[in-house]
C-alpha cells in the first residue's frame, strides 16, 4: 500500500511516500523543503506555492503516479494555523478526488517517535515548537512497543507551566526535550528539563506515516472520516481571543 505522509505545521514542510505492507513501513521517497522566516524577493512564498508541487516531485522521483497513492497521512499540529490548513486542504482534496483513505496524527507525536531510537530507555519525550506569544507547543510521550503513547495531551503553555507539567510526569522516568522550541526557550528550561541528543528539530513527515498506519492498513475512502478530520489547533486562534463572541454588527 502506497502511503503519501506531510507535515505543514511549522516553516518546514516535510513531505514522504512510504509502503505500507504487514511489516514495518519501507520509505520509498522522502522530500524536505524549509520556507524561510521572512519572506525572500524572488521565491515562493509559504507552503501553499510547493504544493501540490511537492508531491508530484516525490512520484515523478518514484516514477509512481498520483492514482498509485493508496492512502494519506496528514500531521494535524500544533503548529502554524495557516501551515495546517493548507496541508489539510491538499491532502484532503488529494483523498476525495481520488477516492482514497486519509488519516492524521499530531506533528509533536511524529517528533517524539522520530526522536525515540536516541532517547534513554523510559525517557519522558518532551517534543516543543515555538508557539510564539509566549508559549512553547509542547508534547509528553513514552516510547512503547515501537511506537510512541501520550501520558498528557499536546498543549500551549508558558516555560514555567511547561517545567510544572514536567514536574508532575516525572514519576521516575528522565525527562527530555527537544525541538525548535527547546532551542529558543532553551535558557528558561535548562537544565530542568535536559536536552535530548538529537537532530529531531521539528515534525517529521515519515513518522506521520508509521503513526497513520494502523489507520490506514486495509481501509478504504470514508467520506464522512475525511470531512471529520481537523486541524489540532490547541489553543484559540488570534481572531477568536480577540472577538470571542463573534464579529460585531456593521453600524
Amino acid at each position: 500500500m502506497l502511503v503519501a505522509a506531510l507535515d505543514t505545521a511549522t516553516l518546514t514542510l516535510t513531505a514522504a511516500l512510504l509502503e505500507l505492507g504487514s511489516g514495518p513501513a519501507t520509505l520509498v521517497a522522502e522530500r524536505t523543503e524549509h520556507q524561510p522566516p521572512r519572506p525572500v524577493s524572488g521565491a515562493p512564498i509559504g507552503h501553499g506555492a510547493r504544493l501540490p508541487a511537492v508531491i508530484g516531485d516525490l512520484l515523478l522521483a518514484s516514477q509512481r503516479k498520483l492514482p498509485d497513492v493508496e492512502g494519506y497521512a496528514i500531521g494535524l499540529g500544533p503548529g502554524s494555523f495557516t501551515g495546517l490548513r493548507i496541508g489539510l486542504a491538499t491532502f484532503k482534496g488529494f483523498a476525495y478526488a481520488n477516492r482514497r483513505p486519509i488519516a492524521g496524527a499530531s506533528s509533536l507525536a511524529s517528533m517524539a517517535l522520530a526522536a525515540a531510537p536516541e532517547a534513554p530507555p523510559g525517557a519522558l519525550l518532551v517534543p516543543l515548537l515555538d508557539a510564539r506569544k509566549g508559549e512553547l507547543y509542547a508534547g509528553f510521550y513514552r516510547a512503547e512497543g515501537g511506537g510512541v503513547i501520550a501520558v498528557r495531551p499536546d498543549a500551549a503553555l508558558p516555560a514555567a507551566a511547561l517545567l510544572a507539567a514536567v514536574r508532575a510526569l516525572g514519576n521516575g522516568h528522565a525527562p527530555a526535550g527537544f525541538g525548535e522550541g527547546y532551542e529558543a526557550y532553551a535558557a528558561e528550561l535548562g537544565p530542568a528539563l535536559p536536552r535530548l541528543a538529537t537532530g529531531v528539530r521539528g515534525p517529521s513527515a515519515v513518522a506521520i506515516g508509521q503513526l497513520c498506519a494502523p489507520a490506514l492498513r486495509g481501509a478504504s475512502f470514508d467520506q464522512a472520516g475525511l470531512a471529520a478530520l481537523e486541524p489540532h489547533y490547541v489553543r484559540k486562534s488570534e481572531a477568536e481571543v480577540k472577538f470571542p463572541d463573534g464579529l460585531p454588527p456593521r453600524r
